[in-house]
């Protein structure tokens, strides 16, 4: 989330329902039906693969509310999870809280912006950007900053594995009329709910902002409404790599998807691990 999304902005609420977990709570049928929809299904096992060849500790930047956190910490691993949303973190540490204490005792959660980490391990031999940490770091100085950061916490030939969209695949033009999402499930009360959402075109810094407002549907049949938005900038394969390039990392491999399908410019994301050079 940017660093600027106040704690109680309706994307932090509802995020656990627009990004189900298949491996914490009660996955369902529903859910891998949304994740596929979204282009992120599979990408949890992906990151816990790499992890665990790798071992810990592991340094994750945008732990959010722990989608990826818990499963690498299940699996034996220590966690340093970074994010700049103390709303998001406030989630994460409340589903700690229901893991066994070896689990929790393996999850260091650090509220701190990645762009000036400074941490007491510095010899991470895996470190991950997941699901668009990169790109909702809207500005470029603070995304060099942050790749910057994480070499400097880096082992020699460390990893750093990340995946973003590939802005190729998205709509970069100012919409007119905001888009509902098929009806979800909301993760504090389990109520019905459609996210309602829209963007503006990019910027001089290729930014755009994505806005709108969530439905959820009360017992009582009336209707809640609780705005949202973020920004988040587009980076393109280009881009991407001279970016950590620039930080010290050389691009190791680029798929299209988290089932390692060779990436094309049709493709949905940009799936990376670059290695500390």
């Amino acid at each position: 989330m940017n660093k600027d999304v106040p704690d109680e902005d309706a994307a932090i609420r509802y995020y656990d329902g627009d990004y189900p977990s298949l491996e914490i709570g009660d996955p369902r049928p529903e859910h891998v039906v949304q994740l596929e929809r979204i282009g992120i299904l599979g990408d949890v096992g992906w990151y816990k693969e790499l992890a665990a060849r790798a071992g810990g500790p592991v340094l994750e930047v945008g732990a959010g509310t722990g989608r990826l956190t818990i499963p690498l910490a299940r699996l034996g691993l220590e966690v340093w999870a970074v994010d700049v949303s103390a709303g998001m973190l406030a989630r994460l540490c409340a589903k700690l809280e229901r893991e066994e204490p070896a689990v929790r005792a393996r999850v260091h959660v650090v509220h701190a912006d990645a762009a000036a980490l400074d941490l007491p391990e510095r010899r991470f031999a895996l470190a991950l950007l997941p699901f668009n940490t990169l790109m909702l770091i809207p500005d470029p100085e603070d995304e060099r900053a942050t790749l910057a950061a994480i070499a400097a916490h880096s082992a020699p030939g460390a990893v750093l594995a990340l995946d973003v969209m590939n802005p190729l695949s998205l709509p970069l033009e100012s919409e007119r009329s905001p888009a509902p999402s098929e009806p979800r499930t909301a993760p504090d009360t389990g109520n019905r709910y459609v996210r309602m959402a829209m963007n503006t075109g990019l910027d001089a810094q290729r930014r755009q902002r994505v806005c709108g407002w969530y439905d959820e549907l009360l017992p009582d049949g009336t209707v809640q409404s609780t705005d949202f938005a973020f920004r988040w900038r587009m980076i393109d394969r280009e881009e991407l790599e001279a970016m950590l390039a620039g930080a010290g990392f050389a691009m190791q491999t680029l798929a299209g998807d988290f089932e390692d399908t060779p990436w094309t410019p049709e493709s949905r994301r940009m799936v990376v691990t670059a290695k500390r050079t």
